[in-house]
């Protein structure tokens, strides 16, 4: 920790802890207005909000690490004031960093010692490991993260009122945490202005919802169900022996589906997340990077193999309210024409076929490849209610949200 003198400490803090503190600032702002925002929301929505909540979370404590690691390394201003006025500066600094620190990271917790875990994808892109942990660290974790998350207004209303205190005696202690060339008063009133738009954007603003729109399928085109959808199946993707112009590229784009892939979905009954797995699926696969219009999927799911990890809840499901498998026993999903959204990152509008409704659907996906080898992972998020999946009492979105989130992890080799 600086321990320099006060005639060598700085005038300021250093650009890189000036900049660390405002993004913080921003993002707990923003992070405290949303969470009050998660239990207004619903469909589509809510978990979109969720995800992008714990992306937040976990973006803070990484942020924080970095800030604390500053603070222990670089020179800064000496502490101003004297007995009582800096032991409350000192310890409200010290609280700020651990509702940082702490507030995620119990959040982690609960996320990662919950009974049904849900992935944790960070901005839709990475994903998040579970901590090691027994199921008795959540209750303690979910008392912990509120009472971290409620003290964060009231060490807002103490630092700010510091501020005022100095701006009225006129001194130099506003200004450290701005640039040289910003004055104490321009830059209070900028950090208000910041803080008021985080604030916005958290109870309400366009980020969430944008984001929803990039992963979210669209609703309103319905087609005429299953035999469009088998039409468009059958022509997806050549067959291995088929003859096709260019079929020596056909053939080193086809990719075979290995043991370990996964498919699995997460829909929520009240507030808890609840996650199954498809046992029983295949996909056809022809993807080339260099020839992204020419690649396709076609994918077939055996409704029938949804496994929840509870018999009841299974047999509900394959029931005539939810899948109705004695009817539709598969779903369908086809696309062609992959585009490249980022690196090593796709994206793929298609069809998906469920219930006897069909409905576009856009899949999100990130792609490593090392020679005759790939692994994909990715998500999609849809509208039960859209196709019609939940019938009688369970068409109501009380008990169970309208939101379902669709995740993959393919692995794949190259057909010879």
């Amino acid at each position: 920790m600086s321990t320099a003198p006060p005639h060598l400490s700085p005038a300021r803090y250093h650009g890189a802890a000036i900049l660390l503190h405002w993004l913080l600032a921003g993002l707990l702002v923003y992070q405290f207005a949303l969470g009050l925002r998660l239990d207004t929301v619903s469909g589509a929505a809510k978990f979109t909000a969720f995800q992008l909540h714990k992306s937040i979370g976990i973006t803070i404590l990484i942020l924080s690490l970095a800030r604390l690691a500053l603070r222990l390394t670089l020179r800064r201003p000496g502490e101003v004031g004297e007995g009582v006025q800096k032991l409350g500066a000192r310890l409200v600094h010290w609280a700020f960093y651990g509702i940082m620190l702490l507030a995620p990271l119990s959040g982690w917790i609960i996320v990662s010692t919950a009974k049904i875990k849900v992935p944790t994808m960070l901005f839709g892109v990475i994903q998040w490991p579970h901590l090691p942990l027994p199921a008795a660290f959540n209750q303690p974790a979910v008392l912990a993260h509120t009472v971290l998350v409620w003290s964060l207004p009231a060490l807002i209303a103490l630092h700010v009122a510091a501020v005022v205190y100095h701006l009225r005696k006129r001194d130099e202690v506003p200004g450290r945490m701005f640039p040289g060339r910003i004055a104490g008063g321009v830059g209070v009133a900028s950090g208000v202005v910041w803080l008021a738009v985080a604030a916005w954007l958290g109870f309400g603003g366009p980020i969430p919802d944008l984001w929803s729109r990039s992963s979210v399928p669209p609703t309103a085109q319905v087609a005429s169900a299953e035999a469009t959808t088998q039409r468009v199946a059958a022509s997806a993707a050549p067959e291995p022996n088929e003859t096709v112009p260019g079929a020596e590229v056909a053939v080193s784009c086809n990719w075979t589906v290995q043991p370990g892939s996964r498919l699995g979905f997460t829909a929520h009954y009240g507030s808890d997340p609840v996650s199954g797995t498809f046992r029983k699926w295949q996909a056809r696969i022809r993807f080339c990077a260099d020839d992204l219009p020419r690649a396709s999927i076609a994918a077939t799911v055996n409704l029938a193999s949804a496994a929840t990890g509870d018999a009841d809840r299974d047999e509900n499901l394959h029931g005539a309210s939810f899948f109705d498998t004695a009817r539709f026993a598969q779903a369908h999903f086809t696309a062609s024409g992959f585009k490249l959204v980022g690196p090593g990152r796709y994206a793929v509008s298609g069809n998906l076929s469920l219930h006897g409704v069909v409905r576009p659907v856009r899949v999100v996906f990130t792609l490593v490849q090392r020679g005759a080898e790939a692994a994909a992972q990715g998500s999609a998020s849809l509208s039960r209610l859209a196709f019609g999946v939940g019938s009688d009492e369970w068409a109501a979105t009380d008990q169970i949200a309208d939101a379902v989130a669709v995740q993959f992890t393919i692995r794949a080799t190259r057909a010879k």
